[in-house]
């Protein structure tokens, strides 16, 4: 794979059929990777996934998981249902975890990325020893697959996620690093973030966004690439001087003209020095 390869998140186009995704991704937008999302309802995986992404040729750079019950209306509900918080839940996304990591390594792909839910900002809380504990359960699961999980930025402060990972204490556990996320919920500045978090990226999102008036209590908005304020010619900048090579992954997760943005996102990557 091309250092800096562009790519997008199939889930981006916010087309119901997989195969139409995967013919739109190579044929139309003309890129070559996907972050291959399992998002839908429910906790099956479905059996012809790895068979129909081989087919397309298209290389997958992570998977990512998503559950049921996630409610994204505004941050306080995505706090009180997101990822492995829910108690009644757990074991169920659980499942679907260690589900999606087998297709994972059907397709010969080690990074399988999640939102683990909101950790307590107090390491002292009790909540916070739970999710230390799932989340090692999870990696415990999946590193028998011989899979690293990757935490998407955003739901704590670039500090808080290093004291998280350092607590959960585990090896095959890295951050899929998204600039707007770090905007959208309020939490900081992408690039001082990555000033932090630069030696655990082990996979980036090309997402951005602008701050909201009331920044960790309402959403900020998801604008095209490059026209709000994650900064991505600097986030671009500094993963290149920091000897980033991975993938740059489009993530587009509003509006009615999906395909048109991702071009644009494309073009403006390529012109960073991204590669298709």
């Amino acid at each position: 794979m091309a250092p800096l390869q562009i790519g997008v998140c199939t889930w981006s186009l916010a087309i119901p059929n997989l195969r139409e995704t995967l013919d739109v991704i190579k044929n139309d937008l003309k890129l070559r990777c996907i972050h291959l999302g399992f998002m839908g309802e429910g906790s099956d995986v479905p059996l012809e996934t790895a068979e129909l992404v081989h087919a397309s040729g298209l290389r997958v750079t992570a998977t990512a998981v998503g559950f049921a019950g996630e409610d994204y209306s505004s941050i306080a509900r995505i706090a009180e249902t997101g990822g492995y918080v829910v108690d009644n839940d757990w074991e169920l996304r659980r499942d679907k975890t260690l589900a999606v990591a087998r297709v994972t390594t059907q397709l010969d792909v080690k990074y399988l990325s999640v939102h683990v839910g909101f950790v307590p900002h107090d390491p002292a809380d009790e909540r916070y020893t739970v999710m230390c504990d799932r989340v090692r359960a999870i990696c415990d699961g999946i590193g028998e697959m011989g899979l690293t999980l990757v935490m998407e930025t955003g739901q704590e402060t670039a500090e808080q996620l290093l004291a998280f990972i350092d607590a959960v204490d585990r090896p095959n556990i890295g951050i899929n690093f998204d600039p707007a996320n770090m905007v959208l919920y309020g939490v900081g500045e992408p690039v001082e973030a990555l000033d932090l978090l630069k030696d655990r990226v082990v996979h980036v999102h090309m997402k951005d966004g602008t701050w909201s008036d009331a920044p960790g209590r309402q959403w900020g908005q998801d604008v095209v690439l490059g026209t709000g304020q994650a900064d991505i010619p600097r986030v671009v900048s500094k993963l290149k001087a920091g000897g980033y090579t991975g993938p740059l992954m489009i993530e587009r997760e509003a509006g009615d003209q999906r395909v048109a943005d991702i071009r644009e996102a494309v073009a403006l990557l390529e012109s960073l020095g991204g590669q298709r």
